[in-house]
């Protein structure tokens, strides 16, 4: 068999492998920029998110927190009883707050810990010896799971040497996948390496898989400790395991009675969904990853948030800090390089079965 014909201006690495060098693309270009602020209408989602958790007992309408000039405190109780008072805050201190900062940190107001406790309070703790001599062996048990799903929950996590107990992975998992999605718009003059790819798996794979630990989470809760107004029946929601992601959603409203209305994100959800198929089992057995393209996933992953914020709203869940600044994430921007010849119009992404990403999938069955 001929090895295959290398075009002219092509450079061989080996009989498989080329770089095509018909561009200038400056050294240490980044080919993916931060836009300055989050995408559009997050940011007052997230003031009205913060405002509806500290003051629930007003429930205000959004155009009521937008108008309203009065500035609350917040009174609450350390776990040793010690009485705290919070800053003043309102809508428009928390909003001049976000445009500063593009992140929230209760500290800065002196506010307690914002979080569901079933969904994101977390045992996390480390072991880096193993004790154990005639009198038993020294060691870490949780009953934070009982307290999260009820005494009915059958699992306590024990930890007797090196390694590590987690009782819940929300707030580690949300705190990644920012990190990770930061680090690859950090590093897109690398986006052309293999590596940066693989990175991109990973993320896209977390992204995912925070939906599916959540809808878990709600299944557990309602199975052993259902919260007022919750159904749990088996015939409707089917066992946990071998179901589709699609159908895990059903669980919300099978669940609470309450729709999840995520029409708005479901579109990024599918698309994120397929590609993280595509690169777990690379089926089929090609790739094609454009940067432009995968410039619009990272932006697909703030829909993620969205999504379980409405999820979190449906079941009555409380909100928290880590998933209100994962929504806070930045736009990320494509930024071409200049190009050989910089007058040279960009052909919009292809929609077709024929090019960039389309090219590599399996054809529609009609």
């Amino acid at each position: 068999m001929e090895p295959p014909k290398i075009p002219s201006f092509a450079q061989a690495n080996s009989p498989l492998e080329f770089n095509l060098n018909i561009s200038t693309t400056p050294r240490g270009h980044k080919f993916i920029l931060f836009a300055e602020k989050p995408l559009k209408g997050i940011l007052p989602e997230a003031c009205f998110l913060i405002m509806d958790h500290l003051c629930k007992s007003l429930k205000y309408s959004r155009g009521d927190w937008k108008k309203e000039k009065q500035t609350y405190n917040i009174h609450w109780n350390e776990l040793n009883g010690e009485k705290r008072t919070s800053k003043n805050v309102n809508y428009n201190i928390i909003a001049d707050y976000l445009r500063k900062n593009n992140t929230f940190n209760q500290i800065d107001f002196n506010l307690p810990k914002i979080e569901c406790h079933w969904l994101d309070n977390s045992m996390n703790m480390k072991l880096n010896f193993h004790g154990n001599d005639h009198s038993g062996t020294l060691g870490i048990a949780s009953g934070t799971p009982q307290q999260q799903y009820g005494e009915k929950y059958p699992i306590k996590p024990v930890l007797k040497r090196e390694g590590h107990l987690y009782t819940s992975f929300q707030p580690q998992l949300l705190k990644r996948i920012i990190s990770q999605r930061t680090k690859l718009i950090e590093d897109s003059d690398k986006s052309i390496e293999d590596d940066w790819v693989f990175d991109l798996r990973s993320l896209l794979s977390d992204s995912i898989s925070l939906i599916d630990i959540t809808l878990t989470q709600l299944y557990i809760k309602a199975e052993y400790d259902p919260l007022p107004g919750w159904k749990f029946d088996l015939n409707k929601l089917g066992h946990r395991h071998g179901r589709r992601l699609n159908d895990k959603l059903k669980w919300v409203y099978q669940i609470t009675g309450n729709n999840l209305n995520i029409e708005p994100e479901i579109g990024s959800l599918n698309i994120l969904k397929e590609l993280r198929n595509h690169l777990m089992h690379f089926d089929p057995p090609s790739l094609v990853i454009t940067i432009e393209e995968a410039t619009e996933w990272l932006n697909h992953i703030i829909s993620i948030g969205l999504i379980l914020v409405k999820m979190r709203k449906a079941i009555g869940a409380e909100i928290s800090i880590s998933l209100i600044n994962f929504i806070l994430q930045k736009e990320a921007v494509f930024n071409p390089p200049p190009g050989i010849p910089s007058q040279i119009e960009r052909k919009p992404i292809g929609k077709s079965k024929d090019e960039d990403y389309f090219s590599c999938v399996w054809p529609i069955k009609k």
